[in-house]
């Protein structure tokens, strides 16, 4: 049988974030989705390898958020698969062999319950997308194969078989003594009924709904050893089951069950930012290493805004064939390290093949994302913070191709004036001269104006100096007009100076 798998295709996930994941906020974003299901963690790990792969993602995604049924199909899938993992769980931990073979029993009915069900779910979808069809094919040659068929007629016949264990308890006093049941009274069903008159919450919930607990205590352990010696067969067909069964679950079915948890929860994240007025789009995946992105955010930033309930400013990217490198200037706190992070976020969920905030975007793969972001020095770095920035963009000029992302903030910042203008301008050549598309981030507006295969990009400066817009356009450097507005709130510009001078 094919294995599919519903990423198409992925890189390795590494063991570990990689370093640009808490450079670029996505170590929040993938904390924020995988909060209540750590499992699905590493897969924010693995971008798709080929733009094929990355859009049959994007189909997959595109069915999910506008088939109701398909999406309600898969998550009672996932739900099942929950349910028999934690049958499992007892299976393996509970202390008497007949309760753990009896768990194990449950977790395999419910996992081909669940299997039946996804099936049932993928035959309905009309138009379905690759991921769709793929799957759909991998559970029709698997329910055919021998060993799924066995294991169905086996958990049929062992189930049949504990179906028939009946039995009573007859306690008096401290005698308790355990019989086959030959039709006598059940008490139980009368002690419900006489008790059923005092309910208040209008359920008809039945004793037997109540949710079993794992693990027996003393006297349940002694009932059990009971039946099972009034039961023999029964329970050695249970043991049975186990032995020849030990390592059921189809890996194709295992893996899909997490992949689809990975999606979900990515789409439920989405949704919640949605419902309250965030755009998100899929991107169109374009071979050229090209970006243009309509009202894009930070997506971190956007967790906690959205919590204060506080404004969440859009801003475009554009990145021209012939437009490498976009630096961004402008007074602190104006959103410029909020794009710098939100350039790489997109670039990233692009290739996980997943929505990505804005409203409208073209985008091309990359096949490596660098990051230089000024951190604090380090008692364990003998190097200085300037010599960890030049051998930090030694290596990234040496690695990076055209189809390279580069995300950088506030690098060289801890020199002089003149050697940030030299040592930045010949780092955005490099870049230029590689073709990396790239966001620098400086203080410098000298290193905006270099030219060719250099965009520049400005927070917007209001009249009021101590507000921000949060605004990022594509413009010349205004590093004065935000001086000269500082300076008239102040009472410093040159015309009050004057003024009080003369006066």
């Amino acid at each position: 049988m094919s294995t599919p798998s519903l990423l198409g295709a992925s890189a390795a996930a590494p063991d570990r974030a990689p370093d640009h994941f808490a450079d670029l906020g996505l170590d929040r974003i993938v904390r924020e989705v995988a909060a209540q299901d750590p499992a699905i963690a590493p897969l924010f790990r693995a971008p798709a390898p080929t733009s094929a792969a990355a859009r049959y993602r994007q189909d997959l995604c595109r069915a999910l958020r506008r088939d109701a049924d398909l999406g309600a199909g898969v998550r009672r899938f996932c739900a099942g698969m929950a349910t028999m993992r934690a049958a499992r769980s007892n299976a393996e931990r509970l202390r008497l062999r007949p309760e753990r073979d009896a768990w194990f029993l449950d977790g395999a009915r419910l996992y081909l319950t669940a299997v039946a069900g996804l099936r049932s779910t993928l035959a309905a979808v009309v138009d379905a997308p690759a991921a769709v069809r793929d799957l759909r094919g991998h559970l029709d040659a698997l329910a055919k194969s021998p060993g799924h068929r066995a294991l169905s007629d086996d958990a049929e016949d062992a189930a049949a078989q504990m179906d028939g264990v009946e039995y009573t308890v007859r306690i008096k006093k401290s005698d308790v003594r355990v019989g086959r049941y030959h039709g006598e009274p059940d008490y139980g069903t009368e002690v419900a009924a006489v008790f059923a008159r005092f309910r208040v919450d209008g359920s008809t919930r039945r004793a037997e709904d109540v949710p079993v607990r794992p693990g027996l205590d003393g006297a349940e352990a002694a009932v059990l050893g009971a039946v099972t010696a009034l039961y023999p067969d029964a329970f050695e067909a249970l043991a049975r089951f186990r032995a020849r069964h030990d390592e059921y679950g189809d890996p194709t079915v295992i893996r899909a069950d997490l992949e689809i948890r990975w999606y979900l929860g990515y789409l439920d994240f989405v949704g919640q930012l949605e419902a309250a007025g965030l755009p998100f789009t899929l991107p169109t995946i374009v071979d050229d290493p090209v970006l243009d992105v309509r009202d894009t955010f930070d997506l971190a930033m956007a967790i906690d805004l959205q919590r204060r309930g506080a404004p969440v400013v859009g801003n475009d990217l554009l990145l021209r064939a012939d437009e490498h490198v976009a630096v961004v200037t402008g007074p602190n706190h104006g959103g410029k390290t909020a794009l710098a992070r939100a350039f790489g976020q997109i670039h990233h969920l692009t290739a996980l093949g997943l929505p990505i905030p804005g409203t409208a975007a073209e985008i091309g793969l990359f096949d490596a994302m660098f990051t230089q972001f000024e951190r604090p020095e380090s008692a364990d770095d003998r190097r200085g913070r300037l010599e960890a920035d030049i051998s930090g963009m030694r290596e990234i000029l040496a690695a990076a191709t055209r189809r390279s992302v580069v995300v950088m903030n506030e690098t060289f910042s801890s020199t002089s004036l003149a050697d940030g203008i030299r040592l930045g301008s010949a780092v955005v050549r490099g870049l230029v001269e590689t073709g990396a598309r790239s966001v620098y981030v400086t203080f410098v507006d000298e290193i905006a104006e270099l030219g060719a295969g250099v965009v520049s990009m400005t927070a917007d400066i209001p009249a009021d100096p101590s507000t921000r817009t949060f605004r990022v356009r594509r413009g010349r450097p205004q590093g004065l007009a935000h001086a000269e507005a500082m300076a008239r709130r102040h009472g410093l510009d040159e015309d009050t100076l004057r003024r009080r001078i003369t006066s």
